[in-house]
């Protein structure tokens, strides 16, 4: 009798961790298919805007996103990738878009740093592990003006290694994205240079 009564209180907990558990990664994942959306919608508007006054003067992108401030646009067409640009980079901002981690404005002289997370349903930069040396990279500014670069090197680092944000070329234009890997043990990094 006793034995039944511990095998049903059993059975209740583990009905309950698996509804917990489930609800959780509902709540993650649809969190992330929401901003996903909201996401598009904007690229949407800047993208309508830009074809509304492309026969007159074109107006410099002056958006914001969830209260911050976008400062530009990437696209990385082989893994379908396309975001907002926010302007920096904090705990709140990594969960919501790319971000500006260090470096002058986007396409300016010098390496601008961008930083995102490694989510593993394959959103902001959950794909980069697929990138291979030769890949393009766009990057749009604030002033619309789009530049292409090219992945000439891909490497694992050290969360603490500062020297991934110096340019490895001086007077030209690179991009460096990172993301964590690992377990956040280490950061993917991924370089590309102007075309």
């Amino acid at each position: 009798m006793k034995a039944s009564r511990i095998y049903t209180i059993l059975l209740i907990l583990i009905i309950m961790a698996i509804l917990v558990v489930g609800t959780m990664i509902v709540i993650k994942y649809g969190g992330n298919q929401i901003n996903e959306k909201q996401i598009g919608e904007l690229l949407t508007k800047i993208q309508t805007e830009q074809e509304e006054q492309y026969q007159e003067e074109l107006k410099e992108i002056n958006e914001e996103y969830k209260g911050y401030k976008v400062v530009g646009i990437i696209k990385i067409p082989k893994i379908e990738l396309e975001y907002p640009i926010l302007e920096k980079t904090s705990n709140e901002t990594m969960k919501i878009s790319i971000t500006k981690f260090w470096g002058r404005d986007i396409n300016e002289i010098g390496n601008v740093s961008l930083a995102g997370h490694n989510n593993r349903d394959g959103t902001m930069f959950g794909r980069t592990k697929e990138l291979e040396i030769g890949d393009k990279i766009e990057l749009t500014n604030t002033k619309r003006i789009t530049k292409e670069y090219e992945v000439y090197d891909i490497f694992k680092t050290d969360p603490n290694d500062i020297s991934i944000i110096d340019p490895d070329e001086i007077g030209t234009r690179e991009v460096t994205l990172i993301t964590c890997t690992n377990g956040n043990k280490e950061r993917l990094i991924v370089k590309a240079r102007e075309v």
